[in-house]
């Protein structure tokens, strides 16, 4: 796959910035889903949507004492064998939690709360455990299995990564086209969810904004972009990365904002120390 990557990166006119571009590829693990009855499922296997297979008195995330919807648990040894970083934690689980009703979108300093990710590494006492009965039907979603694939993901034209190539304006262009038009970056199907590499954006780069509003900065206008502190914070956006990339499945149930996708961010340290109290999300969508 890389190598086709770059063959039609070179024939498509981005000789220059080849090699730079093959550096910048990154393995993903792609997710396919099955809505599948919750009781086949069993305890603890990642899946989309249905219950959360939580450590016994573990309470139930909420934002403004509102339960948070549970969208996803992945448990590590499922996915170790396509992890081809190490980036993950090699045991236990990741949950994924979101407010599916108010919908924040992680442009406003505020918002943060509105979703959460646990991770437990212990798997011995795991309950399937049911919401709490305030959550509306509309915020809870079936049950999908999932299955992994290792996906190698170039990133988006509009990306900071395509930024420092200091592209000019014909390359830029050649570069759009590639990605629009060869069949080497189109994906199988248009639900997209993916773990790690580099996301599929509906609305362009993420990962300043998520610098700027974990910060305190408001980016729902350019406020936050020209804000004197913009500047210097602007160094620390490549520390951030994709997670978890969870896209709108009306099998599921699952409808972010106007066909849109779910992103959760983390910063490269936080990941290699397995803390996910500092993720932030993005809502992006058509």
């Amino acid at each position: 796959m890389k190598a086709a990557i770059v063959d039609v990166i070179r024939k498509g006119g981005l000789r220059r910035v080849a090699e730079k571009l093959e550096d910048q590829q990154i393995h993903s693990i792609r997710l396919k889903t099955e809505v599948m009855p919750e009781a086949e499922l069993e305890l603890g296997v990642s899946k989309l949507g249905g219950l959360p297979d939580l450590p016994k008195g573990t309470e139930w995330p909420t934002w403004k004492d509102v339960p948070l919807s549970f969208i996803a648990q992945l448990r590590m040894s499922d996915v170790t064998a396509y992890d081809v970083e190490n980036a993950l934690p090699r045991s236990g689980i990741l949950y994924f939690f979101y407010d599916a009703e108010e919908q924040p979108w992680g442009f406003r300093p505020d918002e943060r709360g509105g979703w959460k990710v646990l991770y437990y590494s212990d798997l011995s006492l795991l309950a399937r455990t049911p919401p709490p009965p305030i959550l509306p039907e509309e915020s809870r979603f079936k049950a999908c299995a999932l299955q992994f694939s290792s996906e190698v993901t170039v990133p988006d034209n509009k990306s900071l990564y395509i930024e420092e190539l200091e592209l000019t304006q014909e390359e830029q262009n050649l570069l759009r086209t590639l990605l629009l038009q060869s069949e080497v970056f189109q994906e199988e199907d248009e639900i997209t969810h993916r773990l790690l590499g580099y996301p599929d954006q509906i609305q362009g780069e993420m990962q300043l904004e998520c610098q700027l509003v974990s910060h305190g900065l408001y980016c729902g206008d350019h406020t936050g972009y020209q804000d004197p502190r913009a500047a210097e914070l602007k160094a620390g956006a490549m520390d951030w990365r994709l997670l978890l990339q969870v896209d709108s499945e009306e099998s599921a149930g699952m409808m972010w904002g106007s066909v849109g996708r779910l992103y959760y961010w983390i910063r490269h340290q936080d990941l290699k120390a397995c803390n996910f109290d500092n993720v932030w999300l993005v809502l992006q969508c058509t």
